[in-house]
Parts: structure tokens; C-alpha cells; sequence
């Protein structure tokens, strides 16, 4: 809030001549009649994910507020690409004052993808509002390690000693997002011809995937078998196949690393390229 400063002038003549004297200047602290603050529900985020943000206003003047307009940015922040925004509004908002459902007095306004505007018509003398709202994570927001979104939020009123800002921070979840992928070949296969078995693994999250453990179970059992990682022939101390049934076992090397994260040139959104491990088997069928 503003500082306020003032002075005052004397006039006066003395001895029939003009004078005048100038106040040192006084000064004190306009201290805002609300209180403001903004909070998650959980502390990080993941792609997709929704976050539960609460925002808090305190009426602690002895007047009531009219027109208490919240304008969040929904996290948008400025890129090589401009200003992108990475969270979506998910609507509807919830309204709670005094702990009172009051949701349908609050206007919700989303028309602008880059920020959601709340507006109370009146808040009561040592009344509190808290407005509950979610917020989608989309394709704008940063995945990699380390990453936060910042969402902050400015609330104005009809009252100069009315105003604020708060800010909330999310940051990413470290986490492996695994998936995998299985494919044979040649097709159709006759019986005592070779079957290759290529498994693909992905990892589309921002940290490496260790203690990578392959299990695979084959039927019809496939003989004579060979296991490559990556187009390296595995020895056969390397892994264990009993009765059709093909472990890959754990060891300190055995990652799939992490994902890479860029962003699209053209539209801003981040695009992920997922760290691979390639396994190949053939097998006499």
C-alpha cells in the first residue's frame, strides 16, 4: 500500500511584507483494509493434472467492500515464443463466506485463456471469502526437472484502501512415466522358423526409471533364445530363462533415462521426447 505525505504552508506578513513558511512533510502508512492470501491443495503438479487453488479475502475494515474483482493469471509467464499460459480454468469456482455457500453471487469471467477474473459484489465488514477453483495443467507447462508454474493473483475494489496480490507455486512432480511396447516378426511364422521379439520401453517423465526389471512369458516357448539390450548381445549369465519364462534382472545400469523437453517454435507447447530402451529376442518357434 501507498505511502501518504502532506505539508502544510503559513502566510503571513510581518512588518507589512509577505512571508510564508513551509511544514516539514508528515508522513504515514496507508495500510490495506483486506487481507489476501492464495494457497494450493498439494504442492506439485504433473502433466494433466488438475491443481485445487484457494484464495482468501478478509474484510478487516469496519465498512463493507463492494466490487472485490480477483484477476488470476493463471500462471502465464513471457517466452521466446510470447507469453504462453499453462494452466486452463475448470470451472465452476466455488464461493464460501464466513464458511457459507455463497456461489451464486460470484461472477466468473474466462473468456481470456490467459487469466480468470472473480468479482464479488459485496463483502461485509469483518466478513471472509475464500474462492475454491481448479485449474487444468496443459500443454504449455514446463515438465522438466525443477520446473514451477507461478500462478499470482491481484485483487482490486471499489475502495483505495482496498487492494492486494498473492501468489501461489506448484512445482513439478520428479517421477518415470513408463510404458511399454511389444511387437513380433515375421508374420505369418511357421513352426522352426526364427520369431524376433522387439520390446520397446519409454520413458516419458523427468527423471531416469531405475531398477529396470524385464519379464517376459512366452507361449508357445520359443528355443535357442538370444537377448540384446539396445544392440548389445546379452550374456546368457545375463538373464534367466526357465519353462518359457524370461527375466532380465535388475542392476545398477539397467535405467531408462529420463525424457527430453522442448518447446514447439511455433505454438509454445512443450514437446517430449521420451528416453528409450530397446530389447530384441529371437527364439526358434
Amino acid at each position: 500500500m501507498p505511502t501518504i505525505e502532506n505539508f502544510a504552508t503559513v502566510r503571513y506578513t510581518s512588518g507589512g511584507v509577505a512571508a510564508s513558511t513551509v511544514s516539514n512533510i508528515a508522513q504515514i502508512d496507508l495500510v490495506s483494509s483486506v487481507t489476501f492470501n492464495k494457497r494450493t491443495v498439494g504442492s506439485t503438479y504433473s502433466e494433466g493434472d488438475t491443481v485445487t487453488y484457494i484464495m482468501t479475502v478478509s474484510n478487516t475494515s469496519s465498512t463493507p467492500l463492494n466490487t472485490v474483482s480477483i484477476t488470476d493469471n493463471l500462471g502465464t509467464f513471457t517466452s521466446q515464443m510470447g507469453e504462453l499460459t499453462p494452466l486452463t480454468f475448470v470451472g465452476p469456482a466455488i464461493l464460501l463466506v464466513d464458511g457459507q455457500d455463497a456461489s451464486a453471487n460470484l461472477t466468473t469471467d474466462s473468456t481470456d485463456p490467459s487469466q480468470v477474473v472473480f468479482t464479488i459484489p459485496a463483502l461485509a465488514a469483518g466478513a471472509t471469502a475464500n474462492i475454491i477453483y481448479t485449474a487444468r495443467v496443459n500443454e504449455f507447462a514446463p515438465l522438466e526437472l525443477d520446473s514451477a508454474i507461478v500462478n499470482e493473483a491481484t485483487l482490486t475494489s471499489d475502495s483505495d484502501c482496498a487492494d492486494g496480490s498473492a501468489s501461489a507455486t506448484v512445482t513439478v512432480a520428479p517421477a518415470a512415466d513408463v510404458s511399454i511396447f511389444k511387437q513380433m516378426s515375421p508374420n505369418p511364422v511357421v513352426c522352426g522358423d526364427t520369431v524376433t521379439y522387439t520390446i520397446r520401453l519409454y520413458n516419458y517423465g523427468n527423471i531416469d526409471a531405475e531398477n529396470v526389471q524385464l519379464i517376459d512369458v512366452f507361449d508357445p516357448i520359443p528355443t535357442n533364445i538370444t537377448v540384446s539390450r539396445n544392440g548389445v548381445l546379452l550374456e546368457g549369465t545375463a538373464y534367466l530363462y526357465e519353462n518359457g519364462t524370461l527375466t532380465v534382472p535388475a542392476t545398477a545400469t539397467d535405467t531408462i533415462p529420463a525424457a527430453t523437453f522442448t518447446r514447439d517454435a511455433t505454438t509454445g507447447e512443450v514437446v517430449v521426447t521420451p528416453g528409450t530402451v530397446e530389447y530384441v529376442i529371437t527364439g526358434v518357434i
